[in-house]
Parts: C-alpha cells; sequence; structure tokens
C-alpha cells in the first residue's frame, strides 16, 4: 500500500507502560502500512519511554515526541503539528485496533469521497470483557449537517477523536483545549465536523476501548464534573451561533440533560462553601435555558432549570436528599 496516501496515526501517551506494548503491536500490524506513526509523550515517568524506544529501533515510521506533562490536548495538538500524512487518525495509548483500522476507515472515506470517515468500536474492561453495547444504526452516509446533528445528540455519533479518519487539512486550525484537564474531545469535534460537507460510518468495532475504573471521565469528582460542564457549554455556544440542525429539541435535552448530571454531581459531593463561584457560573448559566418552553423540553427539565436559576438553595436541598 505504499501507492497510498500517508495517513499520519497519533499517539499520545502518559505512563502507559501496562498498555503500551499491545497497543504498539495492533497499529505496526496494519494492512494499510503507509503510516506515519507519532507518539507524543506526554512527561511519563515510568517505563514508556522503553517501550516506544524499542518499537522505534524496529520501525522507522515511528517519530517520537516528548513534552512536560501538560496534559492529553497539548498532546494531540503537538501530534496534529508535526503530522504530515493526507489524512489523520487517533489511537489512544491504552487501546488497540484491528489490523485493518486504517484500511477500512480509509476505504469508506475514499469510496463515497467523504471527508470523515467513522468505525464503532468494542467498549470492554482491561480483560476484554465487553462492558457495554452501544446502539446499532443502519445509516451509512450523511450530509454533514446531519453529522453534525447527531454528533450533538450524542447517540449514533459520539465525540471520541478515536475511531475516525479525518482529512488533515479540517484539523489544522482546531485545537483540543489545553485548559480542560478531561471532555476536551466533546468540545473540539464538534468544530471538525462543522467543516464536514460528507460523514460516511461503519459498524464493524474495529477500534478496542478499554475503560478503567479509575479514569477521570468515570470518576467524576467535583473537579472533573467541573470540567465537563465547561465542555459541555463550548458546545451550547457552538451551536447557538450555528446553522438551524434538524433534532433540536434532542439535542436541547441532551445538553440539559448532561449539564443537571454535572450539577448534580457537584452538589451533592461538595459542602455548601465549596466551589461557589463554580456553582454560581452554572446557575447563571441556566438563564441561556429559560426560554425553551415545556414543549421543547419536557416538563421534567423545564421545572429543574427554573428551579435551581431561582431557588438554588431549594434545589440543593432536594437533591441532597435523593
Amino acid at each position: 500500500m505504499n501507492n497510498y496516501p500517508l495517513i499520519s496515526l497519533i499517539i499520545p501517551c502518559y505512563n502507559a507502560e501496562q498498555t503500551l506494548e499491545k497497543c504498539l503491536n495492533s497499529v505496526i500490524q496494519q494492512s494499510y502500512n503507509n503510516l506515519e506513526i507519532i507518539m507524543v509523550d506526554d512527561g511519563s515517568t515510568d517505563g514508556t519511554s522503553k517501550i516506544y524506544k524499542d518499537f522505534q529501533s524496529k520501525d522507522e515510521r515511528i517519530k517520537v515526541f516528548k513534552q512536560d506533562n501538560s496534559g492529553v490536548s497539548k498532546a494531540r495538538n503537538k501530534g496534529v503539528k508535526t503530522a504530515t500524512g493526507k489524512y489523520i487518525c487517533f489511537v489512544d495509548s491504552d487501546d488497540w485496533v484491528e489490523t485493518n483500522y486504517c484500511s477500512e476507515l480509509y476505504h469508506l472515506l475514499v469510496t463515497e469521497n467523504a471527508d470523515i470517515a467513522i468505525i464503532e468500536a468494542s467498549y470492554e474492561d482491561k480483560n476484554g470483557n465487553i462492558i457495554f453495547n452501544k446502539p446499532i444504526s443502519d445509516e451509512k452516509i450523511f450530509d454533514g449537517k446531519r453529522a453534525l446533528a447527531l454528533l450533538l445528540e450524542d447517540k449514533v455519533m459520539q465525540s471520541h477523536p478515536w475511531g475516525k479518519l479525518y482529512k488533515a487539512d479540517f484539523l489544522k486550525n482546531v485545537s483540543f483545549p489545553e485548559n480542560l484537564k478531561c471532555f476536551e474531545d466533546y468540545s473540539t469535534l464538534f468544530k471538525i465536523f462543522d467543516k464536514a460537507v460528507k460523514v460516511v460510518r461503519s459498524n464493524d468495532q474495529l477500534y478496542h476501548y478499554i475503560q478503567h475504573d479509575d479514569s477521570l471521565s468515570h470518576n467524576l469528582s467535583p473537579e472533573t464534573a467541573y470540567y465537563f460542564y465547561l465542555a459541555i457549554m463550548e458546545v451550547f455556544k457552538f451551536w447557538q451561533s450555528t446553522t438551524p440542525l434538524k433534532n433540536q429539541g434532542k439535542i436541547t435535552k441532551n445538553i440539559i440533560k448532561k449539564l443537571l448530571m454535572v450539577l448534580k454531581r457537584i452538589l451533592r459531593n461538595t459542602t455548601k462553601e465549596e466551589m461557589q463561584p463554580e456553582k454560581e457560573k452554572i446557575r447563571q448559566s441556566f438563564k441561556s435555558f429559560l426560554k425553551y418552553s415545556i414543549k421543547d423540553i419536557g416538563v421534567e427539565y423545564f421545572l429543574y432549570i427554573r428551579l435551581y436559576y431561582y431557588y438554588p438553595n431549594l434545589y440543593t436541598k432536594l437533591i441532597s436528599k435523593k
């Protein structure tokens, strides 16, 4: 496949000595071999560097970049900045992919003359046990606006950077937010999808997403939950400024559902005095949702939004008792 265009495959890593070998083995064995494999080491302090150096000595496609520990966003941004391929895809260092991961993504994209190609993932624990079965859709081809609406709806398409192949130009002027410790992908992917004219997807589960009990996204501390709030509001602000999309009600409900989940996590795990500025910022942001009617968002969300905006102390007491 050396006559095929170069794909830049970006792997950010941090203290990944337990998983990186399996990840890299799956990457170097890709049937699509015209790859530029970009490792970005985010200040690892364990044996991560020994593993990728061993692989690099045997595979000249591997390029390594190091940075002080600054988070996965900066690592991904570094990878995108240094990428020279016509296309870009991502793999996380604690995950692994099937040998036809890149070839299937490429085949989907060029066959349909699309801007973004998507494959599905198998959601597993570290022992390979399936822990989540995502609903399957038979819809394969989408115009850009339809794909963006589905991404914002967050069911058929999710905001993971992995499991997708992008035209490299789509990422050159988009940065993952380096001020967020987590959920940086949630507040970034919609900016990329907004550029797409056509998106194609397959139900083939070629990406193995390994969920860890100690990951930030699965342990929503009040601080982590607040990062999610910031990401959600980035999505909302974008959505308000873009051309009206289909599924307006579903998108709004999804955003409100996530905001209330974040708020509940913060209120139940802090004292009244803790995170007061953050709680007030969340309350003030609810003002933007007062314009939606019961018909738009349903009775439950209609009442909850108003209850916290006008009577935050009462809402806090009610939430704490549940």
